[in-house]
């Protein structure tokens, strides 16, 4: 059979097994080097619950629907979570992430870094001199800008603050501060190096700074979850300031409807009652009071009693339909006088309902690299290179050296292939009637003239040429072959 199995495919890849080695310990030796070589980075984290608390008033619903006050979004944790991104810039600003600072660590430290003017699109390099306590910055040969160690040093474009660790013999230390593109420099950190996310489906929030140094990259964490509490402070205040002035001005204006209605209901009271007092004391000079009701009870389609009673009716209904009115504004306007507490004890805290569960610590391991994940990739990177290079090789190598070669260049019709001898000597030992001539002795077999043969057996040794094999094949045209390849 000359179709290729996966066994053939099996077969030809150990054969070539030098070629998939070489491509392993090549592909294990380049991550070897890149884990030695690589700068191990840090992956502090600070986890905060988020301020999730409902700033929309709970009063009338005549009131929500008029938006006096702001309404709460429907992913509030979405909105936080992006509001923590744009308060990371001003952090990163602070912290001064696009400085620079070579100096000399043994005898210096650097307490803080800031930049000033974050508009700058070029890279700038100073250079520090040290001499005593005194530091001098220059800026191609100019003096920029000067002050002390253990001091704050304004500069124009940055400030920063030098302590000395213990005395120097040098003369003067020198050192280099490289301004860094700003923009350029905080898009790759919001990019690649600042990671929140929500923690799940909860309140929670995870900021994650990856940095070569990771007390650095704790401090930039513990400053963004720091400066969220503030900013919730702050806002909260400032959406309790805007409801306060909305309900204030709704105080007034329920104060103002509130006496209108009750100067109508007292009006409308008074005329009541003084309609009452006229009918009962009217007395016509020639009737008498008792026999005036009589006529009018004895006479119900008088003009005059329908319409008198009409009107008291009329405004009687008036009247207890305004005071149900006051009632309601009553009550709305203590729920305003509640919220207006409210508000004021939000402008009067301290506090944040949002608060950090967890600070940043420097990490004790590195997130990155990570060397089990880099050895097992190049570990399958070489197997798979290597097998791909062994199957090329078996594409444009002049030489058989494997099996699926051994079958591509057969043009014999009638043919077996077997994958060692011992298939071989089991395939002979299975036919004890038929009589085999072998194009090489096999010890113990015996090899009968080709012209009495019933089967030939070729024995191929690797690696031969393709012509010499087609030349060996020709020679065996006449009668099935079994041919195996050592």
């Amino acid at each position: 059979m000359k179709h290729i199995s996966v066994l053939d495919i099996i077969y030809s890849l150990w054969q070539r097994k030098k070629v998939i080695s070489f491509s392993i310990i090549f592909f294990l030796l380049l991550a070897v080097i890149y884990i030695l070589t690589s700068k191990p980075i840090y992956d502090p984290t600070s986890i905060v619950k988020i301020n999730v608390f409902n700033i929309n008033p709970t009063w009338a619903s005549e009131i929500s629907r008029q938006y006096i006050a702001p309404m709460t979004p429907v992913d509030k944790v979405g909105s936080e979570v992006e509001a923590i991104k744009v308060i990371s810039g001003d952090v990163l600003k602070e912290k001064g992430v696009n400085l620079v600072f070579k100096i000399p660590k043994n005898f210096i430290k650097l307490e803080m870094k800031k930049t000033i003017i974050d508009t700058i699109k070029k890279d700038i390099k100073f250079y520090l001199e040290i001499k005593n306590d005194s530091i001098l910055v220059f800026k191609n040969k100019s003096l920029f800008c000067s002050g002390k160690l253990n001091e704050e040093i304004n500069c124009s474009l940055f400030s920063f603050k030098l302590n000395k660790l213990k005395d120097f013999k040098y003369e003067i230390l020198k050192g280099e501060i490289i301004y860094k593109n700003y923009p350029k420099t905080i898009e790759d950190w919001n990019k690649n190096k600042i990671v929140i996310n929500q923690e799940g489906i909860t309140d929670l929030v995870k900021i994650t700074i990856l940095d070569e140094d990771k007390i650095y990259a704790s401090e930039i964490a513990n400053a963004i979850a720091n400066r969220y509490i503030e900013w919730t402070i702050e806002q909260e205040k400032r959406i309790a300031y805007l409801s306060l002035t909305q309900l204030k001005n709704l105080l007034k204006k329920f104060d103002y409807n509130i006496d209108s209605l009750k100067a109508i209901a007292d009006k409308l009271r008074l005329d009541s009652l003084t309609l009452v007092s006229y009918m009962l004391e009217f007395k016509p000079t020639d009737q008498a009071l008792a026999k005036f009701i009589e006529k009018l009870i004895s006479d119900p389609n008088n003009a005059y009693l329908r319409e008198a009673i009409s009107r008291f009716y009329k405004k009687d209904i008036d009247y207890t339909r305004l005071k149900n009115e006051i009632v309601n504004y009553l009550t709305k306007r203590d729920t305003i006088l509640s919220s207006i507490l409210d508000r004021e004890i939000t402008l009067a805290k301290t506090v944040s309902p949002a608060y950090i569960l967890s600070y940043a610590s420097p990490p004790y391991k590195p997130k990155w690299p990570n060397k089990p994940i880099i050895l097992f990739t190049s570990l399958f990177l070489g197997i798979l290179i290597g097998i791909i290079l062994s199957l090329i090789f078996d594409v444009f190598d002049k030489r058989i050296f494997t099996i699926i070669q051994l079958k591509r260049y057969s043009h014999l019709e009638n043919v077996n292939f077997f994958y060692n001898l011992k298939e071989l000597k089991l395939y002979i030992l299975s036919k004890p009637k038929l009589r085999f001539h072998f194009n090489e002795k096999i010890e113990n077999f015996e090899n009968y003239p080709k012209d009495i043969a019933d089967e030939y057996v070729l024995i191929i040794k690797r690696p031969v040429d393709i012509y010499s094999y087609i030349d060996i094949q020709n020679n065996y045209l006449d009668k099935k072959c079994n041919i195996v390849l050592l």
